[in-house]
């Protein structure tokens, strides 16, 4: 999956392939033509966003602490606009989605170029994506409470799973993607189950599915584990700060 500034940046892209509106108008219909369908007995009065002059509907849920949408709308152009804008969020955690500005609609000149009430709904719409995300914080996963005797256990197996993690090289930098500093977390729960989000040092790294699949190969095999997930991210994106005292002796930076 994409991250949200790639995504962002893809609609940027693709409307920028088009110089006039008419035809960034039928972009935005063929968008509304792929929508999933949406049940009929779901359009619900609950699921209609209050402010748009057509009738746009719009249900979430929340499942493995991330959000997806499902959307409709009566009117073609609508229906375009609230598919934009879903392909962008839907499947993301919901405080990105709480915590992000939608600038990425500004720099496409769509509100400007829409008539004031469509351009009304839009923010309508908008402002329902959020109020959806921040609702549903609160019902991410939690973190297991791990006792004192849980931490004292797991303790070996964190040891392992990083000397696993440092079997795998940076496809760049002659650095081992731990002392890179290029894990951002680290996690494992009762169950003995991994979960890593990770980084590379810049978003267009050639390699970066072979290093995903290298660092979960990796920790899987570590004896012991029981599953490994590997989640990657550039937010926030890396910098040398990041090394580790090993890697910068290693690089000849102290």
């Amino acid at each position: 999956m994409k991250t949200l500034e790639e995504a962002k940046q893809a609609v940027i892209d693709d409307f920028s392939m088009y110089d006039e509106w008419l035809d960034k108008y039928e972009y935005l219909i063929d968008l509304g033509k792929n929508l999933e369908e949406y049940p009929e007995d779901q359009k619900t009065e609950d699921k209609l966003i209050k402010g748009c002059q057509s009738r746009v509907w719009l249900d979430s849920k929340v499942e493995d602490g991330r959000l997806f949408f499902k959307a409709d709308s009566d009117a073609i152009i609508t229906k375009g606009i609230i598919s934009l804008l879903i392909s962008v969020y839907s499947g993301r955690n919901p405080k990105e989605i709480a915590e992000d500005d939608f600038g990425f609609i500004g720099e496409i000149g769509l509100k400007e170029n829409l008539s004031p009430t469509r351009a009304n709904g839009l923010v309508s719409m908008i402002e329902r994506i959020k109020e959806l995300a921040r609702e549903s914080v609160g019902h991410e996963p939690q973190g297991e409470v791990l006792t004192a005797e849980d931490a004292k256990e797991l303790a070996p197996l964190y040891d392992n799973v990083i000397m696993a993690i440092k079997q795998v090289y940076d496809p760049e930098i002659p650095v081992n993607v731990y002392d890179l500093g290029l894990i951002y977390e680290l996690v494992i729960n009762k169950k003995h189950e991994v979960f890593i989000k990770m980084t590379f040092t810049a978003p267009t790294c050639p390699m970066a599915d072979e290093v995903l699949a290298e660092v979960k190969k990796s920790v899987a095999d570590v004896p012991g584990i029981t599953g490994c997930e590997v989640e990657l991210t550039f937010e926030p994106p890396w910098d040398q700060s990041m090394l580790s005292e090993e890697a910068r002796i290693e690089l000849g930076m102290d």
